[in-house]
């Protein structure tokens, strides 16, 4: 995406979402959250809005009140995660009589609300003069623990069903997308089955950087 014009020179930039952006509680002591490492890397200006937990929701209702976002040069959101894990619980109800229903109903009680939701904060980001990215949600490191191992490969499929949801609304808005499925590769990347680590962090945090290198 080419920069927008009218950008003030120096780089302010605004984080909104959830905990892959704020895992300052799931690193250990001596390491570096992405925040930390992002301010360790590179002399830019950074507001943290993500907050661990935090959902499609409270991104609409909490997040985009924020002031800080009018003022700012590159906007990242990375969300979505929560809401899949939210409705986990449908991939434990067991086989089902007729698959189309099933496909059906996760269309129109998940995705669909989810898919809405989301559009509606990018096109709430967007119509800021500030250059936008769109963080992709990863598939975590569920095998590690027998918690989330019985639904490791439909959880695959959840979390690809909403990144093909971000892939859209980013070309739609014109906003740039960040794979982090292919910044978290190795279980090292992760501090719990669902939790950036120091690791991980930083290699999100300097995938973010080089976009603001190429965006500024």
């Amino acid at each position: 995406m080419e920069q927008k014009t009218g950008m003030v020179c120096m780089s302010y930039i605004t984080l909104l979402g959830d905990s892959i952006i704020d895992n300052k509680t799931y690193v250990q002591k001596g390491e570096l959250s992405v925040l930390e490492h992002l301010e360790n890397i590179s002399e830019y200006e950074y507001t943290q809005l993500a907050f661990d937990g935090d959902t499609t929701l409270n991104v609409l209702n909490g997040q985009l009140l924020s002031p800080a976002i009018a003022t700012s040069s590159h906007l990242v959101l990375s969300i979505g995660g929560n809401d899949l894990l939210q409705n986990l619980s449908f991939l434990y109800e067991g086989p089902v009589d007729k698959i189309n229903d099933a496909v059906a109903g996760v269309q129109q009680y998940i995705f669909k609300p989810l898919e809405q939701r989301f559009e509606t904060i990018i096109q709430r980001l967007s119509s800021h003069r500030a250059n936008l990215l769109l963080c992709t949600v990863y598939e975590g490191d569920l095998g590690r623990t027998d918690e989330f191992r019985d639904v490791l490969d439909s959880s695959k499929i959840m979390v690809s069903s909403f990144n093909d949801t971000v892939y859209k609304t980013a070309s739609k808005y014109n906003a740039d997308v960040l794979e982090l499925r292919h910044i978290f590769t190795s279980p090292e990347d992760y501090a719990n089955p669902i939790e950036p680590s120091h690791i991980g962090g930083e290699k999100l945090a300097q995938a973010i950087t080089d976009w603001i290198q190429k965006t500024s």
